[in-house]
Order: C-alpha cells, then sequence, then structure tokens
C-alpha cells in the first residue's frame, strides 16, 4: 500500500515541475506584453494606440484553448524545422520542444489583455494631482513608470494576482500535447489505474495549493510595498 502511495506521489513530481515552468514563464512574458500595450496606450500616437487596442481585443476575445492550438501547431510546422530546443523545457516530450516554445507565447498573450485592462484600471486610482506632479519632475521614461507602479500597487498587485491563478489554470490546456503537466498526469493515471476519484482530487488539491501560493505571495508583495 504504501509503495502504490508513493508511486501515486512520484508520478505528480516531474508534471508539478513542468505546470510551474510553463506558468512562470508565460506569466512573466504576459506581463511584458501587457505593460507594452498600455505604454502604447499612452504613447500618444494614434496607430500604437490602435495596435495596443487591437492586440488587447483579440487577446481577451479568443479563448485561450485556441492560442494553444494554433501556436503549438504552428511550432510543429516544417519551416521550422531547422531549431533545435529539445531538452531546455521539462516534460516535453522529444520533438516537440520548438512548439511547447510557441504554447509558451500563446499562453501568455491570451492573458496579456486581461493583465492589460487591470493595469490600465489600476493606474486609473492615481489621483489628478499626483500625476501633474510626476510631470514636473521631468522623470525619464523608467523612473516614470516605477513611480506610477508603487503609487498603483496596492489596486494592481491583488487583481494581478487574481488573473495569474486563472492563468495557472489555463496551463492545463498544454496536455492536449505531449506535455507532462499536471493535468495530463492527472488522465493518464485515471486512464493506466481507473481510479478516478484520488488522481482527480489529488489533481485539484495540486492546482489550489499553487493557486494560493500566487494569492498569498501577491498579498505579502502588496502589503510590503505600502510599507515602504
Amino acid at each position: 500500500m504504501t509503495e502504490d502511495w508513493m508511486a501515486f506521489l512520484a508520478s505528480f513530481v516531474s508534471p508539478v515541475a513542468t505546470t510551474v515552468f510553463f506558468f512562470t514563464t508565460s506569466a512573466v512574458l504576459s506581463l511584458l506584453f501587457a505593460i507594452v500595450y498600455v505604454l502604447f496606450s499612452r504613447s500618444g500616437y494614434p496607430l500604437l494606440s490602435a495596435i495596443s487596442e487591437f492586440l488587447i481585443e483579440v487577446s481577451r476575445g479568443v479563448p485561450t484553448v485556441l492560442f494553444v492550438l494554433l501556436m503549438g501547431n504552428l511550432g510543429l510546422a516544417p519551416y521550422f524545422s531547422g531549431i533545435d530546443v529539445e531538452g531546455f523545457i521539462p516534460g516535453v516530450a522529444y520533438g516537440f520542444g520548438l512548439a511547447a516554445s510557441f504554447i509558451i507565447v500563446g499562453l501568455a498573450f491570451s492573458s496579456s489583455g486581461h493583465l492589460a485592462r487591470i493595469i490600465e484600471a489600476a493606474i486609473s486610482t492615481i489621483k489628478q494631482d499626483t500625476i501633474d506632479y510626476m510631470e514636473t519632475l521631468h522623470l525619464g521614461a523608467f523612473a516614470k513608470v516605477r513611480l506610477i507602479f508603487f503609487e498603483c500597487a496596492p489596486a494592481l498587485i491583488p487583481t494581478v494576482s487574481a488573473r495569474l491563478v486563472h492563468h495557472l489554470h489555463n496551463t492545463a490546456f498544454i496536455s492536449m500535447f505531449p506535455i507532462a503537466g499536471i493535468f495530463a498526469a492527472m488522465r493518464t493515471g485515471v486512464i493506466e489505474t481507473a481510479k478516478v476519484i484520488p488522481y482527480l482530487t489529488f489533481a485539484t488539491l495540486l492546482f489550489v495549493l499553487l493557486g494560493t501560493a500566487i494569492h498569498v505571495a501577491g498579498n505579502v508583495l502588496a502589503k510590503r510595498l505600502l510599507t515602504r
């Protein structure tokens, strides 16, 4: 019984690492996309603003599963066959390394529009007097972004962390390819052992724990910034 239990737990070790990798890399990339959208929309150039708005609406309007399927199949296209990134991403079957890289971009794009709207909403909480004062300081672009971040952090971080929990859930879609994430481990375990409830319950617990960790980390960061 103990050996069966240990084998059960061991079957999720690598999938957890894979899920965390896909979540972390795509979340960071998604935040970078969102920041670029916001900077474009506030650049004062109509073309950049229009591009930003278009990308945001596409990101928010198309289901994540379609982005994952599109980018995964794009990564498998013969045109990219000469690019070798095998072994770089954990839990990915041989021959699907580049597809996995494309999937990370797809996951990132799918959340970027939502994150951009969250950032814009947080910026709108900054008082106009504060914004006017920033203008008088004649700050550089980086210094201005940094100051705006600290001003809107209390409203920004909790909502971003909430979105990132949903982003974590979207990593389940990587199982449509030969990538051993948590959802794929659950599916494989159920098929091989017919033990539906144990695998389903444990996979759910793992997602809850990871989501809680994201939420707690966001709250801790927000509180630390408030005490600065």
